[in-house]
Parts: C-alpha cells; sequence; structure tokens
C-alpha cells in the first residue's frame, strides 16, 4: 500500500504531502481545491501516464508564471521508493534510485479508475464503451492495447483506400486479411470480458443498492467473431462503400436492469449504482489475476443517496487499503479521510 505523497508544482499544488494509513482514503473539498489533483499523481506513479492530459499540462501555474518543472514521490509500505519527474518537456521515473525514460512494465501496479466522464457509459458513443471496457482488458492482456493500436492503424489505411477511388481486390487483400485477424482477437476479447463480468455481477449491484434488481452486461458485436467470416464479409463489399462498414470499430455494450435497457429503465442514482458494481467486479477479477492492485475513484458517490453511498464502501473488493477517492464530503466510517480547502 502506498504510505506517502509529496507533491510539487503539481497543477494548482506548489507543495503538498499526505501521509496514508491502512484502509480506503477518501479526499473530500470544495471543487478546485486539487483532490483530482492527487489521485493523479498516485495513478501515474502506478501507471507511468496521466488519464487527464499530456504532462506539460500538469505544470503549476500561479500568478501568470507557469513553473519549468514538477515533481512527485511515493513510498510504499514495502521500503519501495518511487520519484516521478518532469522538466523542460523530459519525463523520468526512479524507482529506488534506478532511473527510467519511461516506467518499466514489469513495474506498472494494475489500477481501476473511474473519472466523471465514465457516468456516460449508459448515454454516450459506443466509443465511450469501448475504450472503457478497452482500458481493463488491457490491464490484464496488455497485447490487447497493442492490437488495438494496429486495428486503428488498419482500418485507416482501408478507409483512406476506399475514399481515393482506386480500392481493388488486390489492393484491398492485404488489408483485409489484417483487419480480418485483429478485428476477431479484439471483439473477442471483449465478449469474454462481458462473460466474466457478468459474474457475480448482480451481487455486487445488490449490495450497493440493498435491492433484489437484477442487471447484467451484454455484448453486441459489430460484426462476426471469426476472421474467415469477417473476410468473407469484406470481400462481399469490396470497394462498393467509402468507409469499413463492420469490424471491431462497431462494437457496442448494452446494460440491462431487470432485463431492461438501463439506457432508458435507470434512473440517475441506478445509472451510478451500475456502474460502481461494473467497477467493484472489475476489482475483484484484477485482484484475483494480480493480487495487487488499486482503485481510484473521482467524484464518487455524488447522485448517490445516503445509503448507497454507506454501502459503497462496504463492498469487499473495494473496501481495501489501496482505494482512494475523492468527493465534496463524507460522513463514513473506517476510512482515512484527508481534507482540502
Amino acid at each position: 500500500m502506498i504510505t506517502h505523497l509529496r507533491v510539487q508544482n503539481f497543477r494548482s499544488h506548489r507543495d503538498f504531502t499526505a501521509e496514508f494509513r491502512e484502509g480506503a482514503t477518501v479526499i473530500t473539498g470544495p471543487n478546485g481545491s486539487g483532490k483530482t489533483s492527487l489521485i493523479e499523481a498516485i495513478y501515474i506513479a502506478l501507471n507511468g501516464k496521466s488519464w487527464r492530459s499530456n504532462f506539460a499540462e500538469i505544470l503549476n501555474e500561479a500568478e501568470g508564471k507557469i513553473a519549468s518543472w514538477w515533481r512527485v514521490d511515493v513510498g510504499f509500505a514495502n521500503g519501495e521508493k518511487r520519484i516521478m519527474k518532469f522538466a523542460n518537456g523530459q519525463k523520468s521515473f526512479q524507482i529506488d534510485q534506478k532511473t527510467f525514460a519511461r516506467l518499466p512494465a514489469k513495474s506498472r501496479i494494475p489500477v481501476v479508475l473511474f473519472e466523471p466522464g465514465d457516468l456516460q457509459l449508459l448515454y454516450g458513443s459506443p466509443t465511450r464503451r469501448r475504450d472503457f471496457f478497452d482500458r481493463f482488458i488491457s490491464e490484464i492482456s496488455p497485447e490487447h492495447q497493442t492490437n488495438l493500436n494496429k486495428f486503428s492503424r488498419v482500418l485507416r489505411q482501408r478507409n483512406n483506400l476506399l475514399k481515393s477511388g482506386f480500392a481493388n481486390a488486390e489492393n484491398l487483400f492485404v488489408w483485409d486479411l489484417q483487419f480480418a485477424d485483429l478485428s476477431e482477437k479484439i471483439s473477442q476479447k471483449r465478449a469474454n470480458i462481458a462473460k466474466l463480468l457478468n459474474e457475480n455481477l448482480n451481487q455486487k449491484y445488490q449490495e450497493i443498492a440493498n435491492k433484489n434488481d437484477e442487471i447484467s452486461l451484454k455484448f453486441l458485436p459489430g460484426g462476426s467473431l471469426k476472421s474467415s467470416e469477417i473476410l468473407a464479409e469484406l470481400k462481399r463489399t469490396g470497394n462498393k462503400v467509402f468507409a469499413t462498414t463492420s469490424g471491431a470499430q462497431k462494437d457496442d455494450f448494452k446494460f440491462l436492469l431487470n432485463n431492461k435497457n438501463a439506457k432508458t429503465a435507470a434512473s440517475r442514482g441506478e445509472n451510478r449504482t451500475i456502474i460502481f458494481a461494473i467497477l467493484a467486479r472489475m476489482t475483484e477479477i484484477l485482484r484475483e489475476t494480480f493480487g495487487d492492485v488499486y482503485v481510484i475513484l473521482d467524484d464518487i458517490d455524488s447522485e448517490l443517496d445516503d445509503s448507497r453511498k454507506s454501502n459503497l464502501y462496504k463492498i469487499s473488493s473495494l473496501s481495501q487499503d489501496n482505494l482512494f477517492a475523492t468527493t465534496l464530503k463524507f460522513h463514513g466510517k473506517k476510512t482515512n479521510q484527508i481534507e482540502l480547502n
């Protein structure tokens, strides 16, 4: 577990230090007090990157002057120390006095992340839902992100060729082969993760909501899950279209509440409860896989009633030392609280 955090010239913080005890940590304070910045610093220490912006945008700005560097120091209960620096456009990661240009893959610690934009999972675009679940899949299988990057390039090249007016069976074939192979790998991963998340998902939801409602996650493939069938479909459409109309780029996920589309059936509180049930299940899966997992939740419990707020922190997969959350106000028990002004 993380026991110590110091940030310097990090967003709104010129120099701030926090000590953490056993148990979940909740950071409270008004908007603009720097709550999210602290969990962002922790996320960088664990994952080597920010989910919010590039490193240059993190530099503290005060009285119209932008700092030339920022630094994050993190200490762990096992004695490990990590230092992240950004100065003059260069970043560095130091782990127990060994310095790296980027955080080594073996030093990355799995993180389950919730940020306010994830509230649009039910109502937002398929791209948002794909990105959310792809982020989780990549924590378990890093090659998934590699396949996503390759797939994006192949899809772009294929679509550019279709739009050029010079596409034919011969010059499309090389892209079709790569597209079909990557599409199958990506969609199969998404289908498998939906099946895995559904296991025990009801229990997580009911623990928070204190109701017997049933929820489930359904994967909606954007085409066949077999590369041979994908290839046949691409051959059939040939150059008759100006964009690739089926494949992993069309995949989507659907949430069901009592066998009804949660997008229309769920209230705002139920929407958030569904998302936290998904996060709790994700955390459970990662802990079973890796053991050491961190949970970072930004603006965690707004729009939840008092009962659901209380139940949220009682979920076994979330009530751990390695949980950091932010909220405006919190009056719970069995959690550490850091209050910012």
